[in-house]
């Protein structure tokens, strides 16, 4: 069978190994380049169901040069990361594969595109500024070095893994907590809800939900998402105990490492975390393009 050479864009729906292979190889090149911690993983590509066309692909002389990912989250809003080979850069390439993915975002229907670019990329920092991005927040990556757990007041909350039938509780939780819209946030956590990967727990004062998070088990390490506690229970512990109960017990599980996510203007919340022994490994800028 002869072997047919890639060139220029190719869109997909899902990938093959050798494209993963490729993609990863692609990112471990520009981490190395600039420094950076690519807010990327192929691990995640792995799971694309191949009902929408979310990734985008670009040859030069049937190797890869260039790819950018649409985030499969969110309906009106999307999240897109990628990347350029130091090699071929300042010839179009990103610019091509951004108005690829612009299109199929407009024709689903979306309406804004959050283009992800950490804090130390000067090349996706300069590329974000030359089309016009507007710049939406900032957002830590936090990695558990040391651990300090240190002792709550009581009533303590009761810390129990939630099931399908606390959608609404979780919902709620979300939507009070983060301002958040709560037919979005239902929506959601019913998918999260679905994924074997993705493990919810809620903290209640006797039958009450107060606080929850989410745990999603990767490849290398844990991740916490979702961590909210409802505003009229905000300032009295509940967040720390919550949080410390569910260290120990991934502690008690794996080797593995926990991280988190935390916008840059949330002190409180960046306070508790660096107070539990959370360090900041990178910091990642979200900058917004509307679909007209």
């Amino acid at each position: 069978m002869l072997e047919i050479h890639k060139s220029g864009l190719v869109k997909r729906q899902t990938l093959s190994d050798g494209e993963l292979a490729a993609i990863d190889q692609l990112i471990a090149t520009c981490n190395a380049y600039e420094g950076l911690r690519m807010r990327l993983s192929t691990e995640w590509l792995k799971k694309r169901t191949g009902n929408s066309t979310n990734d985008f692909l670009y040859y030069e002389n049937a190797r890869l040069a260039g790819y950018l990912n649409i985030d499969s989250h969110g309906v009106l809003e999307k999240e897109l990361t990628g990347m350029v080979h130091p090699d071929y850069r300042r010839r179009g390439i990103f610019s091509a594969l951004l108005a690829a993915a612009r299109e199929e975002c407009d024709r689903r229907g979306v309406k804004k595109l959050i283009l992800v670019c950490e804090d130390t990329s000067r090349s996706g920092k300069a590329f974000v500024q030359a089309i016009g991005a507007q710049h939406d927040f900032s957002e830590h990556e936090m990695v558990l070095g040391t651990f300090h757990e240190k002792p709550v007041a009581s009533p303590q909350l009761q810390v129990r893994q939630a099931g399908a039938e606390d959608l609404e509780a979780i919902a709620i939780i979300h939507a009070t907590s983060f301002g958040d819209d709560l037919q979005r946030s239902r929506s959601y956590t019913e998918i999260c809800l679905r994924r074997p990967w993705c493990t919810f727990y809620l903290g209640l004062l006797g039958e009450e939900p107060v606080a929850c998070l989410r745990v999603d088990d990767l490849e290398q390490e844990f991740g916490i998402y979702g961590f909210g506690v409802r505003p009229e229970y905000q300032g009295r512990g509940y967040g720390r105990q919550l949080l410390q109960d569910i260290i120990r017990m991934l502690r008690a599980a794996s080797t593995k490492g926990i991280m988190l996510d935390v916008e840059t203007d949330n002190t409180n919340a960046v306070g508790l975390y660096l107070s539990c022994g959370f360090e900041i490994r990178t910091t990642y800028e979200y900058y917004s393009l509307t679909i007209a």
